[in-house]
């Protein structure tokens, strides 16, 4: 495959990143380009850099030790969504008939392998693919993009690109916290510290005593798994309060650690701990992208610059402003957090697909004037740049149903989204409790059988059939 630096007409398009998002634009942009492609008068390719698709959700069976080589994924044995598939997976393709409600994670690679058969997609990915450099070049006004096969690196081949896709995800590079004293505490050879990114289950830590920081799914997951084989778990996260009355002891904020093992807590509690497990996140990272600089946020606004925490300005959470290159040349799909995230991946690729294609136009300067004054209202509100970088691209609850039907809207879509998708959002961890209950029962399997084939309808009714039960358990 070509892309020399022509003066043709061909529309050239990349994505990169293969995992749910670069797959939600594929299908988008087969579909609006569907003739073009068809015509040759556009082309349209995916640099995926491991060897199938499904990006977080393909295990990497990898024996990576802690803090040397970053694993492909942070995916752990004991995954399930935390999320009702009904709510999280793409409104174009249903789950699965049968499938639980909260699948682990190999029944979302199988529905990702399923929507990549349905829709035609491997035809544009080319796996095994690094991309490791994106750069705007303002006098051809293409993207010019150097790829290599991911086992030589030194065998790079540059192409050009009009439009960039940016579809790799937000969690390849896990956010590490420190804390004072750690590094002593760590000094001992019996004592080591991880981010949860290297986690995949739980044997090593037979018998030791665990320190888990941190309370999003996966802090959860981690402590939940290992307190069946942990002599004792401990999981920190700052709005805790003390509780040691279940199998995973509760703390709030850390104050410090010693070199004698032990970590105090700033109530003035202390626990020895063997193991620290860090459930601290991930970070936005385009090591491709040279000419997005990183920086601290606050600091200089008047560019656009990634936090790490967010990146900032962007139209819509997509398009870059204040930029070196031109707004509709490269989106970001996929940023936002705290989302059902698949429909959410489909509505912004369908936008940007219709402002590539020229069906629809976005006034960006409008757009640079509702990023500043969101900026400046959240500022007023959290006095602190760092709380606004990490709550900017947070759509809680039912703002990011509004966000997708502004998606539609601008892309020229009468849409809207049905009332039982906020309703089971909400109820969310009520769901999951109640499914986790259906499963150590071992009644799960009945409840999903059958359910989808007869549509949607019958996933909503599971659904209620659950909050019904949790409601029932509750009384009793």
């Amino acid at each position: 495959m070509g892309f020399p630096q022509a003066r043709n007409k061909k529309l050239r398009i990349a994505a990169i990143g293969a995992g749910a998002s670069g797959l939600a634009a594929l299908r988008i942009f087969a579909e609006e380009f569907r003739k073009e492609i068809a015509s040759g008068d556009c082309e349209l390719v995916c640099f995926e850099k491991r060897n199938d698709i499904g990006g977080i959700w393909l295990p990497d069976h990898s024996d990576t030790m802690p803090q040397t080589d970053v694993p492909d994924t942070p995916l752990y044995n004991c995954l399930t969504t935390n999320l009702p598939l009904p709510v999280m997976l793409f409104p174009s393709r249903n789950p699965a008939p049968s499938t639980h409600l909260f699948p682990p994670a190999r029944a979302v690679l199988e529905y990702l392998q399923a929507y990549k058969t349905q829709f035609g997609l491997s035809r544009f990915i080319r796996f095994n693919t690094m991309v490791s450099r994106a750069f705007w070049n303002d006098t051809t006004h293409q993207w010019e993009v150097a790829i290599h096969p991911r086992d030589l690196p030194g065998n790079t081949n540059e192409l050009y690109f009009d439009h960039l896709l940016v579809t790799n995800g937000h969690y390849a590079k896990p956010h590490f916290v420190t804390f004072p004293g750690l590094d002593d505490w760590s000094l001992s050879g019996s004592r080591t510290v991880m981010h949860s990114m290297w986690y995949r289950e739980p044997s090593q830590y037979h018998g030791l005593r665990v320190l888990i920081i941190g309370g999003g799914p996966s802090g959860n997951d981690l402590a939940n798994d290992l307190c069946k084989v942990a002599k004792e778990t401990v999981q920190s996260v700052r709005s805790f309060e003390d509780d040691d009355t279940g199998p995973v002891t509760k703390r709030g904020k850390i104050d410090h650690f010693t070199a004698d093992g032990l970590v105090i807590f700033e109530n003035g509690k202390q626990a020895y701990v063997d193991r620290v497990i860090l459930a601290t996140g991930y970070e936005y990272d385009f090591p491709f992208l040279p000419q997005l600089p990183i920086r601290s946020p606050g600091v200089d606004e008047s560019s656009l610059y990634n936090s790490r925490g967010h990146i900032y300005p962007l139209a819509r959470h997509i398009f870059p402003l204040l930029a070196p290159f031109p707004p509709s040349s490269i989106s970001f799909i996929g940023l936002p957090v705290q989302v059902a995230p698949f429909p959410l991946f489909e509505a912004q690729a369908l936008l940007v697909a219709r402002i590539v294609s020229g069906r629809v136009k976005l006034n960006f300067d409008q757009e640079l004037e509702l990023s500043k004054a969101r900026n400046n209202k959240l500022t007023d509100v959290y006095k602190s740049p760092e709380r606004v970088a990490k709550l900017w691209h947070v759509l809680e609850e039912d703002a990011q149903f509004a966000y997708r039907e502004e998606l539609w809207h601008l892309a020229g879509e009468n849409r809207t989204c049905p009332g039982w998708l906020s309703e089971m959002y909400k109820a969310k961890f009520v769901l999951r409790e109640e499914w986790k209950d259906l499963v150590r029962t071992g009644v799960a399997d009945s409840w999903a059988k059958g359910v989808g084939e007869g549509g949607m309808k019958d996933w909503i009714g599971l659904m209620h059939r659950v909050l019904r039960r949790a409601e029932q358990r509750g009384q009793n």
